[in-house]
């Protein structure tokens, strides 16, 4: 059984109050910067600018539940801390394992559901059973009926699954864009700066550059990012889903990343 003080530890896109609130709202909250894990591939400068800046503005925006540390490693970190952690389920299969190693060790007591999908692992696990044919569609409708979503007693609304053919029109040839208002852009603070500030100082192997941060990375700065795509851009967005414009590289898109 999970101890009641156990502290918890969120990676760079865990950082939302669905995964550090509710249940876990009284526990203290882990974040670490590992040097290893931004030198792992050559990542594009904006990308290691959005994660460090994530973690800085969570560390602030959690106040004295949050304890930040630096270190080579993700195991180095954990070691300092000193204390066995809890950790939700990673989104990918090759951080997964690793927080299973590190179970194995010590370092984390458990390894929870993650609350940032619809459905948790276990219940992919046995939707997938033994079908042979994997299409997003098929779990979609599945999906749709699992949580009543613009359904019609066991039909969907409108007797359509989808509109996947009315969202592949090409923008007109003699636009340079769409002409919408532009989407949210958050306002860089102090943390941005010094985060500019030590991707200079690391001399990390990326490509590309970092600023003027174009995400958001807190949760308010998604809900400004959300608002302002449905006031202003979602009614466009479906039927030019599929395209891209040279001139306008956001179209219609929410530009949404906060969880």
């Amino acid at each position: 059984m999970t101890r009641d003080d156990t502290p918890l530890w969120l990676f760079a896109d865990q950082l939302g109050p669905a995964v550090y609130g509710g249940e876990h709202a009284h526990r203290e909250v882990l974040l670490v910067e590992a040097t290893s894990a931004l030198a792992k591939r050559r990542y594009h400068r904006q990308k290691l600018h959005l994660v460090l800046s994530a973690l800085r503005h969570a560390e602030r925006d959690l106040g004295g539940r949050a304890t930040l540390l630096s270190a080579d490693t993700y195991t180095d970190a954990l070691r300092r801390f000193n204390r066995p952690v809890l950790v939700h389920e990673p989104t990918s299969h090759a951080a997964e394992q690793f927080v299973h190693r590190l179970r194995k060790k010590g370092l984390v007591a458990d390894i929870l559901p993650t609350p940032t999908f619809a459905l948790p692992r276990k219940d992919f696990r046995e939707w997938a059973g033994h079908r042979t044919r994997f299409r997003m569609e098929d779990f979609c409708c599945e999906q749709r009926r699992r949580f009543d979503i613009l359904m019609d007693g066991s039909q969907p609304v409108g007797n359509r699954w989808n509109f996947d053919e009315d969202n592949r029109e090409s923008p007109l040839k003699k636009q340079s864009s769409l002409g919408l208002p532009a989407p949210y852009k958050p306002r860089e603070d102090d943390i941005d700066d010094q985060v500019r500030r030590d991707l200079d100082r690391m001399s990390l192997d990326t490509v590309g550059v970092d600023g003027p941060r174009l995400f958001a990375v807190t949760p308010a700065e998604a809900r400004r990012a959300l608002t302002r795509f449905v006031d202003h851009r979602l009614p466009t967005f479906g039927r030019y889903e599929d395209a891209i414009m040279g001139d306008d590289w956001a179209m219609s898109h929410s530009l949404r990343r906060c969880r």
